[in-house]
C-alpha cells in the first residue's frame, strides 16, 4: 500500500484519548479488590479478557461498578475474598488464568477456574510450580485449565524463584502469592518483563523494591 502525505495547510489541534492498556485493567481489578477501601480506575478498558477479571472478582463478593470508562472498587483486604457460588470462568484470559491463583491461593476456600478450549491448551504448570513450593494445593488434569485452588486459609511460604523464562505473568503470580506469605519473597528474570504489577503494588502501598 502506497500512502501520499502531504503537509496540513492549518496547524493540527484537537485533544487525544490514550488507549487503556489491557495489562494495567487486569491488575488494578486483581489488587484494588485486595486492597482496603475504595480504589478508582480511571480509562479502565472494557474488552472480553478484563471483564472477566471484572467477573471473577465479583463472584467473590467485591463491588465493582462501572461509570463510564471509570470502575469503583471496594476493596476488602488480603483475606476479603468469599467462596463464589460456582467455577469462574476466564474466557480466554491467560493473564486472568495465570496471575489469580497466587492472589486464591492463601484464602480460605476452593474455587475451580475454567477457560475456553484456546485457553484450556497453554500451559499452567510455569505458575502452578512456584505456587505448589510456597505450599499452595493447585490441582490439574494435564498442566493445564481448568485449575483447582484449594485454599487452605494458612500464611504461604516465602520463596525466592528464579524464572526460566521472563514472564510478566508469572512473576506476577508469585509476587501476589508472596502478599499472602510469611518473609521475603522474591523473583529474579533472565531479563525483565512488563513491571506493570511492580507498579501498581509500590502505588498501593505494598513493601516491595
Amino acid at each position: 500500500m502506497n500512502w501520499k502525505i502531504t503537509p496540513a495547510k492549518a496547524p493540527l489541534k484537537g485533544d487525544i484519548k490514550v488507549p487503556a492498556d489491557k495489562s494495567v485493567s487486569h491488575r488494578a481489578v486483581m489488587f484494588g479488590s485486595i486492597s482496603r477501601g475504595k480504589c478508582t480506575v480511571s480509562n479502565f478498558l472494557s474488552g472480553e479478557d478484563c471483564l472477566r477479571t471484572v467477573e471473577a472478582f465479583r463472584s467473590m463478593g467485591i463491588d465493582i461498578t462501572a461509570n463510564g470508562d471509570d470502575l469503583v472498587i471496594e476493596g476488602k483486604g488480603l483475606k476479603g475474598l468469599k467462596a463464589p457460588g460456582r467455577d469462574i470462568y476466564m474466557g480466554n484470559s491467560g493473564t486472568s488464568m495465570r496471575i489469580i491463583p497466587g492472589v486464591l491461593a492463601a484464602q480460605d476456600f476452593t474455587v475451580k477456574l475454567t477457560g475456553d478450549a484456546s485457553l484450556s491448551t497453554r500451559p499452567m504448570k510455569r505458575v502452578m510450580e512456584p505456587l505448589a513450593r510456597m505450599g499452595a494445593e493447585i490441582g490439574s488434569m494435564d498442566g493445564h485449565a481448568p485449575l483447582v485452588v484449594k485454599g487452605r486459609g494458612r500464611t504461604l511460604e516465602a520463596i525466592h524463584y528464579d524464572l526460566p523464562v521472563a514472564s510478566a505473568q508469572v512473576k506476577s503470580c508469585v509476587l501476589a502469592a508472596g502478599l499472602y506469605a510469611d518473609g521475603v519473597t522474591s523473583v529474579t528474570e533472565p531479563f525483565p518483563s512488563r513491571d506493570h504489577t511492580e507498579r501498581m503494588l509500590l502505588y498501593l502501598s505494598a513493601d516491595i523494591t
